[in-house]
């Protein structure tokens, strides 16, 4: 073997040792740098060649070391794990912010509430029954009245705008998978062709990873990892993202509440009508979200059911209709039959909007129950009050309105329970959320222990490759002086 093989294992030495440091230091330098996964220069010996001959000594052991690899200390299963949960925590949360949001627009309980506005309409009622002549308490019960009217009409156009703000939250989430997605098709071929021109594309790898935490926490869906590199990325079982590639994603349905609320399930669905969905850009077919805010937004976008059930936000619509509804019905029931004091024997509606006969004009039948009531007396005086057998000064049907509060089913209760059951979901939605980012923040703190720089550990690697470094420089210099000594000495005689 070789003396001059020396200085070739000493040479890769350096090389390799280098390189081992510059990875250090480049670990170190990102240490703040979000989405950073740490590198690791992989070593690896390489074996000594002996030249064939009589006095050979058979094995070589000083072939040096070389940098396999820089491999990316990446866990797939931990990054799929934190997808997964940051996925359900944005769908949670999104659900959570939207009930804790509607919550706040009732304003329940509070003088400003519709609770309390009831409780004080039939007090009114109350007091028109113990003073039938009184002008000045028919007013005061005309005024209420006007001002229940207008509260429920407010509350359910609150609901109707905050749903109208989710659907442009839907549509402008769609904009952002569209652009993640193409972000991600670039990226995977960029990786591919890095990958097989044997470059390292682990900073590419990276921006990768964040794209598809993003897009798992935008509109979910499940990463699938190739060996040339590139990922597809599918949600609802068909691909977003297939190697360079990528499809995009829209929003279909009504654009408005009143779109929505105006759909019946009989009714033809086109892009621009019916219940919100998800679909495929190009062919429209319909997409199941796996999660993300995305899927936050379509369930509290969906339609209410005919007990008010389903959508977040459309059911809380549907239950200021009923206490609409149920207002209207059961007031005018009672004072359809009352005597005026003026003699009429017929009160007529109190409330307009709930014809006797359901007889409406088209615009009308059109709205909703909330925006379809209105008060229908003007004058005090034509207010209902008196039982026809009593005369004209008799408020026992005013006595009778006033106790609708109390019934089983009336408006006060429909609405207490609407406001219970919102209570409820909310108080679960915001429990729900929180657990779903606490153990998102788990996942995340279990990735972060794999892939993150730990700078202890990084100044043992640099440290390690520098004195690793320094020893091949010392291996070198002492064959170069052994050489020397070899060469120009031997054989010199003294004088």
């Amino acid at each position: 073997m070789s003396t001059f093989s020396g200085l070739n294992g000493a040479l890769s030495a350096l090389i390799a040792h280098r390189q081992a440091i510059d990875v250090a230091g480049q670990n170190i330098a990102n240490v703040n740098t979000p989405g950073y996964t740490r590198q690791r220069a992989n070593l690896q010996g390489l074996e000594g060649s002996a030249a064939v001959s009589f006095a050979g000594t058979g094995n070589a052991v000083n072939g040096g070391v070389q940098v396999l690899s820089i491999d990316r200390l990446g866990d797939i299963f931990l990054d799929a794990r934190l997808r997964q949960e940051t996925s359900s925590s944005a769908h949670l949360a999104t659900v959570a912010q939207a009930l804790s949001l509607v919550e706040t627009t009732l304003a329940e309980p509070g003088e400003n509430g519709l609770a309390a506005q009831l409780s004080e309409f039939f007090t009114s009622w109350e007091d028109v029954a113990n003073r039938p002549d009184d002008p000045a308490a028919r007013a005061v019960l005309l005024e209420n009245a006007t001002s229940l009217v207008t509260r429920i009409a407010t509350g359910y156009r609150d609901v109707a705008s905050q749903w109208d703000s989710a659907r442009a939250q839907a549509d402008a989430v769609a904009v952002e998978v569209n652009t993640a997605a193409d972000a991600v098709a670039d990226l995977n071929a960029r990786i591919r062709a890095v990958t097989v021109s044997g470059g390292s594309p682990n900073s590419l790898m990276d921006e990768r990873a964040q794209l598809l935490t993003a897009l798992s926490s935008l509109v979910g869906g499940e990463v699938r990892h190739h060996d040339d590199g590139t990922v597809d990325v599918m949600v609802g079982g068909n691909a977003l993202v297939r190697g360079d590639s990528a499809n995009h994603i829209t929003v279909q349905g009504a654009h408005n509440f009143d779109g929505l609320t105006g759909w019946t399930a009989g009714d033809a669905v086109d892009p621009h009508s019916g219940p919100v969905r998800l679909a495929w850009a190009e062919s429209g077919s319909p997409i199941t979200a796996g999660g993300g805010r995305l899927s936050g937004l379509l369930t509290v976008l969906a339609p209410a059911d005919a007990d008010g059930n389903g959508g977040v936000l459309a059911g809380v619509a549907a239950g200021y209709d009923r206490v609409a509804e149920k207002l209207a019905t059961s007031v005018n029931s009672l004072h359809r039959g009352a005597l005026r004091t003026d003699g009429t024997t017929e009160g007529g509606d109190f409330f307009s909007g709930f014809p006797e006969d359901g007889a409406l004009p088209a615009e009308l039948a059109a709205l909703p129950a909330a925006l379809r009531l209105g008060v229908a007396i003007t004058d005090p005086m034509h207010i209902a009050v008196a039982d026809p057998a009593n005369g004209p000064l008799d408020g026992s049907v005013a006595d009778r309105i006033s106790q609708l509060t109390n019934e089983t089913g009336s408006a006060s209760e429909i609405w207490s329970q609407a406001v219970v059951d919102l209570g409820v979901q909310t108080r679960t939605a915001g429990q729900r959320a929180a657990n779903a980012e606490t153990t998102r923040a788990v996942a995340e703190g279990l990735m972060l222990s794999q892939a993150g720089v730990n700078l202890d550990e990084e100044t043992v690697n640099l440290l390690a490759s520098q004195r690793a470094y320094e020893a091949a420089a010392r291996v070198l210099t002492t064959i170069d002086q052994t050489l020397d000594t070899l060469i120009n000495r031997t054989g010199v005689v003294g004088r």
